[in-house]
This record gives structure tokens, sequence and C-alpha cells, in this order.
């Protein structure tokens, strides 16, 4: 009998055992999953495969806004265009109840905006041929379209007004080679191939070759410029488009490179400004720029740390560097003292960490008092901005060019793609339509000239 309840027990105890075990494994898997987050976030990662937040970043709280404008907002209509021509509508000889119809003095109108049936216009130009009476050369005037030695690569060519319609449709628009293809077959009646899209591209980024080093020469020489960068793939291999903006120009260049000597490229080896950035350490480790960084940043990383671990601690720090930013930025349009009262405030509480036991806390805390002098720049200068949001919006086009086309080719699309972007997105910034730019551009090359400025219209 003794030995039946030893048995039992015996076996109660290891099938506990084996319970706990298992217990133990799944904790211990747990645990490293949690290490692997955390160093993840830990290095800068913006987006982690499993959080436990209780909502996504960036999403907003509360109920959606629901389309249109805000109820007893006035409507809002197009402005009404002068007509090109009237079309008149008899009245109805009979009303809906049978009776006659007596026309009165009166009339109702609506005007119906459309668009015509688009016949490319066809213009050949012809060039009378000449003969040197010293040397006995053959002299001709250069055609359209013709290559630097005169000669006409073509039979036939696009004009201007074509090639600033590709270019807005691959660029701005982000279409398909082949879907450019198909717009300006059906619509246009311009039969072309997908492949003669792409050469065109080609052949005027090598036209307009001294825009793209206008717009870097303009770069290099201004006082505050904001970098940063996105992945983009190249043929398949993991590569980054950079990007160096102003207010009125952007300068985008592809490597497969992330390192410093992308930035020192587009900067220059003589770049005195200050350079706008995020906490990437290629920014951070260059001791010879002119740093601001970016609040920002800060701010989704200690929103992050209140999300990850939520306590009075990471929530308090949370709301003082939201709370300084606010202030800080009023300061920045104040006085002398008012600007260094923000510093003050600031120095004091990475300084005093005594409340901020916290190993994240202090991790960003080190952070802000190493790079103090970047984090507060934008208090010495309105021109600097405190976030560098206005960089992040720069090279939203050029992600979303990423989604609708997986990327580029080659290292010939890649250069096409910077050069292109560069040139619309600073024309745009400078409030120049990009087809005048393409009749100058073809027309300085027919002449011989150099390309026409994308800051200024001649």
């Amino acid at each position: 009998m003794a030995g039946s309840k030893d048995s039992e027990r015996i076996a109660d105890l290891e099938r506990r055992l084996e319970e706990a075990l298992k217990e133990v494994q799944a904790l211990r898997e747990e645990n490293a999953r949690l290490r692997r987050e955390i160093e993840e976030w830990k290095r800068g990662h913006r987006e982690r495969s499993k959080r436990r937040s209780s909502r996504a970043e960036g999403q907003r709280t509360g109920e959606k806004k629901r389309p249109g404008r805000k109820l007893g907002h006035p409507g809002a209509q197009r402005p009404v265009p002068a007509p090109d021509r009237q079309v008149t509508y008899p009245v109805p000889d009979h009303c809906e109840c049978g009776g006659c119809v007596d026309p009165i003095d009166e009339t109702v109108t609506t005007i119906v905006q459309d668009i015509p049936q688009v016949r490319p216009e066809s213009v050949e130009h012809v060039a009378r041929v000449g003969r040197c009476v010293r040397c006995g050369c053959r002299v001709v005037a250069k055609l359209p379209g013709a290559v630097d030695t005169g000669q006409s690569i073509a039979r036939v060519q696009l004009g201007p007004h074509a090639q600033s319609l590709i270019i807005s449709l691959r660029y701005e628009h982000r279409t398909p080679l082949r879907g450019i293809a198909t717009i300006l077959g059906t619509w246009f009646g311009i039969e072309i191939t997908a492949g003669a899209v792409s050469q065109l591209i080609d052949r005027w980024r090598e036209r307009s070759t001294g825009s793209y080093t206008e717009i870097e020469q303009h770069v290099r020489a201004h006082p505050i410029v904001g970098l940063d960068e996105t992945g983009l793939r190249q043929d398949g291999v993991g590569g980054w488009a950079w990007l160096a903006r102003t207010d009125d120009a952007s300068l985008f260049c592809v490597e497969l490179s992330r390192g410093s000597w992308v930035a020192e490229q587009m900067l220059g080896a003589n770049f005195r400004g200050v350079v706008c950035t995020d906490f990437y350490g290629v920014y951070t480790a260059r001791a010879d720029w002119n740093h601001a960084y970016c609040g920002a940043h800060l701010i989704r990383e200690v929103k992050k740390v209140a999300e990850m671990d939520p306590c009075f601690k990471t929530e308090r720090f949370s709301h003082f560097i939201r709370s300084w930013y606010v202030q800080a930025k009023q300061a920045q349009l104040g006085s002398r003292t008012e600007q260094q009262q923000a510093r003050n405030q600031l120095d004091a509480m990475v300084t005093g960490r005594g409340p901020w036991e916290h190993p994240d806390i202090m991790r960003l805390c080190n952070r802000i008092e190493t790079n103090f002098d970047g984090i507060t720049a934008f208090l010495d200068d309105p021109r600097i901005p405190a976030d560098n949001n206005a960089t992040e919006r720069d090279i939203r086009p050029l992600a979303v060019y990423r989604r609708v086309t997986g990327g580029t080719r080659s290292d010939n699309g890649s250069r096409s793609l910077a050069h292109w972007m560069s040139v619309t997105q600073t024309l745009h910034k400078n409030g120049l339509p990009l087809r005048d730019y393409m009749i100058d551009l073809n027309d300085a090359h027919r002449h011989g000239r150099a390309p026409p400025s994308v800051f200024t219209a001649r």
C-alpha cells in the first residue's frame, strides 16, 4: 500500500517537473525575443516586428476624421472660366403635365470643362545645306534633337512639350515606362516604346548635366542643409537614396553605400554650413561638421520608451522633453536670456539624473549630453529648424517612387532617377514650370549654350 502511494507521488512529481521545464523553456524564448526587440530598438529601428504598445507608431487616437471639410464650412467651388464657345438649348415644346410652353425672359447656364481630342502637331524642320568656299566642307544648321556633331539621331523626334510630359509622368507621378508609352499612344496618338522612353530620359539627362551641377553648387554654398537617406534597391541589390536639401533646392544621389563618404561627396570637402540630420551614426561621427539634430526624432524616441515600459519615470521624462521643445521654439524667437534659460533647463535635466534611474532614460540622457550643442543649435539662429521634417517631406516622393517601381535596374537608371528628381523638385520649389525648362533646354542644346537655370527663369 505504501509502495503504491510512493509511485503515485513520484509520477506526480515527474509530471510537475516536466511542466516546469516546459514553462522555463517558454520563458527563455520569451526573454530572448524581448532582448532582440530591445537591442533593435536601441540601434534606432523605427519599426519592430511585434510591438508591446497598444497602438502603432504615428497612429492617431480618437474618432477618424470624415472626408470633406468640417460641418458648417462654406462650400468650395472651382473658379468659373471664360467660355470658349456656347451651346444653346431651345425651350421644350411641352411641360411634364402635357401643357404648351411659352418662352420667358430667363436663362440658366452651366459651364462644362472638357479636354478636346488631342492631335499631335508634326512640324518638319528643313535646313538648307551649304558648302564652304575655303575648305569645301559641308555646312548645315543643327536641327532639333541633333547630337553635338550636328547629325540627327532619328527621322522623327519628340518635341519639348512631349519630353516634359514624359519626365513629369515618370518622376513626378511615378508612372511606369510602359504606362507612359500607353498614355502617349492612346491619348495623344504618339507611338513610342518603353525602351525609347527610357533612352529619351537618359539622353536629356546627359544634355542637362549642367543643371544638376548648378543644384550641387547651390547646396554646397548654402549655410543650412538638411540630410537624410532611405533604402532603394538597384538591380535587386540593397542601396540607398540620399538627399541634401535647402528651401529652394533638392539634391539627390543614389549609391549602394550608406557610408559617410556619400554625404561628404554631396556637400563637398569644404562645406562650412550647418547640417540638419537625425542621430544616425554616420552624421554624429563627423566632428568637423556643424550639427543641428532633429527634435522630432528625439521626441519619437522618448515616446517609444514610455510605450515600451509605461511607468511614472518614463512618462514624466516624455512629458518633459515634449514640453521643453514647445518652450524652446518660443524662446528661439525671443531674447538671448530666454534662449539661455532654455539651454540651462535642458542641461539641468540631463546632468541631474537622480530622478531618472531608468536604463533607457539614462541612454537618452547620454545622447542629449553628448550632442547638446547640436540639439540646441536652433536656439542660436531662427533659420535653423528644430526638426528635420522638411527633409523627410522632400524625400517622401522618392519613397513613393520606390514603392511603385521597386527601385532601379542599373547604375544608369539610378543616375537618371537622382538627376530628374533633383531637377523637378528644384524647379517646383522655385515656381518654374517643367515645360518651360524643357523648351529652354532644347533651345540651349541646339545653339550650344549651357542648360537653363533651375532657380531663375530666363
